[in-house]
């Protein structure tokens, strides 16, 4: 067989050998195993502790995966040049990524501006960058709120002890409600709950705060009180009574009394210095004929009103008229 048919066979496992180097790809550099820097840590005070929050990094720099850390080195202490070397390393027990909260005492920083940051560590021992830096003034711990609920002709009314300049959230746990809501945020240390309905139970908090630097320091949250409100209050008392001679009759008008639980009115009467007698039935709009009057003879009226649950307001002022 002549040689050059040979070359054919010669060549297949060289072509064979280019074909397969052309399915790999360019090589990857190592990875530096630099953790991503932590970029939401935030931090507070509750009560007599640190309140500190953030979220370790899952990849490195150039976007491997982390699925563990060697530390986390979290640190505070207060602000300068040398904050790094002089700031204390506060133990957080997290080596692998996920939300990590923290409660530490703060008393070594009472009347203290403080910075706190964290880095992560990588297993070969890499550290990332310094976080955000939270900064705070660390203050005696504020006093906690002792609310008194009392039921109120608008709704309930919370009063409670507090200290100077804070400010208070109230949370609201109304019939059917699983968990507290925040129901409003005051500059007093008074609340009227509007939208409370009676005979219906809730239960109230309330936490006192002062916004120091990034954060705020908080107290400690109240214990609940619970209430369930009764109307036992009157309506208002009617304005605007007139009285007008008629055919017959004594006219009297005043003005409608604006209580979304209105039933009606009661109109009162006397004459010769006697004292007041209810006229009739209750009425239900603001006006009243009176028919059963003496000709010349003069008469005192005064009206009330009274609500659904029966609470009945105080006399209006009175008026006068002659019987025609």
């Amino acid at each position: 067989m002549p040689p050059h048919r040979s070359v054919p066979f010669l060549l297949l496992p060289v072509a064979a050998f280019l074909c397969g180097c052309g399915y790999v790809g360019d090589p990857h550099p190592p990875s530096l195993n630099i953790p991503e820097r932590i970029a939401d840590l935030s931090a507070g005070e509750r009560g007599d502790k640190l309140i500190i929050d953030f979220t370790p990094p899952a990849a490195t720099t150039d976007g491997v995966g982390l699925k563990r850390l060697r530390s986390i080195d979290l640190r505070a202490g207060p602000e300068g040049p040398n904050w790094e070397a002089s700031a204390r390393r506060l133990e957080t027990g997290a080596a692998k990524p996920g939300p990590i909260h923290l409660e530490i005492p703060a008393r070594e920083w009472v009347g203290q501006q403080i910075v706190i940051r964290a880095r992560a560590q990588a297993p070969k021992g890499r550290f990332g960058e310094w976080s955000n830096a939270a900064r705070l003034k660390v203050l005696p711990p504020l006093e906690r709120p002792a609310p008194d609920a009392q039921a109120a002709p608008d709704g309930v009314r919370l009063r409670w002890n507090g200290p100077q300049g804070a400010q208070y959230r109230i949370y609201r746990r109304a019939p059917g409600e699983q968990k507290s809501q925040l129901a409003g945020t005051v500059g007093t240390p008074e609340y009227t709950d509007l939208q409370a309905r009676y005979d219906a139970t809730y239960v109230y908090t309330v936490q006192a705060f002062v916004p120091s630097g990034d954060g705020e320091a908080q107290s400690e949250m109240s214990q609940p009180v619970e209430i369930t409100p009764q109307d036992t209050f009157a309506p208002a008392v009617p304005s605007g009574l007139s009285a007008v001679a008629g055919v017959g009759a004594i006219l009297l008008n005043w003005e409608p009394d604006p209580e979304p639980d209105l039933r009606g009115y009661y109109v009162y009467r006397s004459a010769d210095g006697q004292p007041p007698a209810r006229l009739g039935e209750l009425a239900t709009t603001p006006a009243y004929s009176d028919s059963a009057v003496q000709s010349g003879k003069r008469y005192r009226y005064e009206v009330t009103a009274v609500d659904q649950k029966g609470n009945e307001s105080a006399r209006s002022a009175p008026v006068e008229a002659t019987a025609p």
